[in-house]
């Protein structure tokens, strides 16, 4: 069961990251085509999955006060230890530095989790995925994108309000508003909108990988620090405050959960998008992706003792 759990998560991850290699390497599909990938992804797609995960989440697990603060602190507190550690340990600019921050904080909730917590604790545990890009795109995406929009001379209340008009922050609000109010879309539409959105995971895997084969990939000492934040003290961080708030067995194992699985795909479309720290977040994802062969073995086992 556990190497299914495994297998059912990374698998499709490495496929789609190795025939985008692939076709990069030979010239199948050309590397220059990368950047529209990269839009498609941030702009249309992933907006439209996360929206939907939203308004289709139990209004009650939205409210749950305990629970989105446990994971709030696991993503918010990576995000500032990636942040400062761009700036002082690693000298980098802010947009570097803003985009070290993603990389060692941005769970892949949309893709890699929701195997390993179907497989976890069942259905209910995809709360965890959605109050979790929920807390990322209302709170940390915002402020990410504020920063790295915000140049020499401009405004921090213009490039923050630039960044919340983006599809990919302001959807999913609406989709969790739209949820805490009642208010359901007709099947025919979710169907639609899902055309779209569910092809955010395989798009993002294959522009991954297809970017990779025109990079310097690498493993220094800056990877080694972020994959550690990523995929072992986000987790601790968020089963820590967890303990502290008194959750418990199913909630308690989906919100740890969250902090074992890889880097989100979604860091590298966003670091080409941008153009600051683009080698560098692919050489994250890759590698934290790698590492979730150990960190989600290690995270289920952790869980099962959560259970009488």
């Amino acid at each position: 069961m556990l190497v299914h759990t495994i297998l059912e998560a990374l698998g499709p991850i490495t496929l789609g990251i190795a025939v985008g290699w692939g076709c990069g390497k030979t010239g199948f599909v050309k590397q220059d085509y990368s950047q529209a990938f990269a839009d498609y992804v941030v702009k249309i797609a992933l907006p439209l999955a996360l929206f939907l995960a939203a308004l289709s989440s139990s209004p009650k697990n939205i409210l749950n006060i305990d629970y989105a603060l446990a994971l709030a602190v696991g993503l918010i507190v990576t995000y500032v230890l990636g942040y400062i550690a761009g700036r002082v340990m690693f000298k980098h600019n802010k947009a570097d530095a803003t985009m070290q921050a993603l990389a060692v904080s941005f769970p892949d909730m949309a893709y890699c989790g929701p195997p390993v917590l179907i497989a976890a604790v069942g259905s209910a545990g995809l709360i965890a995925m959605v109050i979790g890009n929920l807390i990322y795109t209302v709170l940390i995406l915002p402020l990410a994108l504020a920063l790295l929009g915000g140049g020499a001379g401009s405004s921090p209340l213009k490039a923050l309000g630039k960044a919340v008009s983006q599809p990919l922050v302001i959807l999913p609000i609406l989709g969790a508003v739209l949820a805490v109010c009642g208010v359901r879309l007709p099947e025919i539409l979710s169907a639609s909108i899902n055309e779209l959105g569910k092809t955010a995971g395989g798009v993002a895997l294959f522009f991954l990988g297809l970017f990779i084969s025109k990079s310097k990939f690498s493993l220094n000492k800056e990877i080694i620090f972020n994959v550690f934040v990523k995929n072992i003290v986000q987790a601790l961080l968020i089963l820590g405050v967890g303990i502290a708030l008194g959750l418990r067995g199913e909630l308690l194992a989906s919100a740890f959960l969250i902090g074992v699985i890889p880097t989100a795909t979604a860091v590298p479309a966003l670091a080409v998008g941008n153009k600051a720290y683009m080698d560098q977040s692919a050489s994250t994802v890759v590698i934290s992706t790698l590492c979730a062969l150990i960190s989600i073995p290690a995270g289920l086992a952790v869980v099962s003792t959560f259970y009488p």
